[in-house]
């Protein structure tokens, strides 16, 4: 009897649904802008008789990051939910001479997006800022993030 009991007990607990994973967000959700971004900034840029700016690493991996961040906590601000700005952000990414940050949520195309900023008279400033010298880019899903350096 106390066999046919354990027995049982076994059967039940191996019929239990197991709970479902905790959500979490794939890299795969993450885009990496191609190289077209920094063709369309400098387009806007030499429209505008600015000389061209190159991609650092640095500043797009906390562009990146920040994107990611927005995502997965559902929120849309250019201040993280732990207090970051974007000169906390770039510090930590080792990059040290941030200038300004472009965010946007839902374009779904690089194209798009800097219509939008370029569109934006506080974006446009930041695109065209005479002493930027670097740029970099980050998008997760539909949230896109660009800061801009001065190269040091």
């Amino acid at each position: 009897m106390r066999n046919l009991l354990i027995l049982a007990v076994l059967a039940l607990a191996a019929c239990q649904p197991t709970p479902p994973p905790a959500p979490t967000i794939s890299m795969t959700q993450a885009a990496t802008p191609s190289s077209s971004m920094a063709a369309l900034i400098n387009q806007q840029r030499a429209a505008n008789g600015l000389g061209p700016i190159t991609e650092d690493a640095r500043l797009s991996n906390a562009s990146r990051r920040h994107a990611q961040d927005m995502v997965a906590n559902d929120y849309f601000s250019h201040r993280g939910l732990n207090g970051s700005d974007l000169s906390s952000r770039a510090r930590a990414a080792g990059y040290t001479c941030v200038a300004a940050e472009n965010i946007a949520w839902g374009q779904r195309t690089e194209a798009d997006v800097m219509t939008a900023w370029m569109n934006s008279p506080g974006h446009r400033r930041n695109i065209l800022l005479r002493d930027a010298q670097q740029f970099g880019i980050g998008r997760f899903d539909n949230h896109w993030v660009m800061l801009l350096g001065r190269g040091c």
